[in-house]
């Protein structure tokens, strides 16, 4: 009878011993080392080509119509753009030049002294290019001179083309733009009518402020 006491006191020593050892064990078990995240992706948008901005443009022109001519042309623009999207630009834009176009027929002289231009503007832009494309109003002045009589009128038309421009800086932009121009017909006194029309290739530095 003892040994079964003593046996089963045994019994219920090591149980009990076994037990603490398992607490501890629970306890001493260091946390689970926590998974990490993979970096959040960081998307950016491209530049934008909003705000304002001048500039000034040079190029050739020639002039078709009654008369063939054709010069050197320069002068200054100015103008503004917004982002629609990250992409999609519009804007608006003016210029001013002066031209050294001029042709004859072997009786009549043409020439087309200056002219001006108030356009829209709309395009697809990256963060470096934009491709855009260019329409509304256009003036000028279309000289004429007959057997030693010279006489001018200033015509109103219209004006459409396509340009591609980049940045060289956030601040800076350079284009090359080919713009068709037609002024209608001017009349005179004393020469001829002359239907005046004129293909450019400009090309442009701009500053945006």
């Amino acid at each position: 009878m003892s040994f079964i006491r003593l046996t089963g006191a045994s019994a219920f020593a090591v149980l009990g011993f076994a037990g603490i050892a398992s607490a501890a064990d629970v306890v001493r078990a260091p946390p689970p080392i926590p998974q990490q995240q993979p970096p959040a992706k960081v998307v950016t948008a491209p530049a934008g080509w909003g705000g304002a901005y001048a500039g000034v443009l040079g190029g050739y022109g020639w002039g078709t119509g009654s008369i063939d001519n054709d010069g050197w042309i320069g002068g200054g623009f100015v103008g503004f753009n917004a982002n629609l999207t990250p992409h999609i630009v519009i804007g608006l834009e003016g210029d001013a030049s002066l031209t050294s176009k001029s042709g004859s027929d072997g009786t009549t002289t043409v020439r087309n002294p200056w002219d001006a231009t108030l356009r829209g503007r709309i395009g697809f832009g990256s963060d470096k290019w934009l491709l855009y494309g260019t329409a509304g109003l256009a003036a000028g002045e279309v000289k004429a001179t007959t057997t030693g009589v010279t006489e001018s009128e200033t015509k109103v038309g219209w004006t459409a083309g396509a340009g591609i421009e980049a940045k060289v800086s956030e601040k800076t932009t350079v284009r090359v733009e080919y713009r068709h121009t037609d002024l209608g017909t001017a009349t005179f006194a004393s020469n001829p009518p002359l239907t005046y029309r004129s293909d450019d290739v400009l090309v442009g530095i701009g500053f945006k402020f």
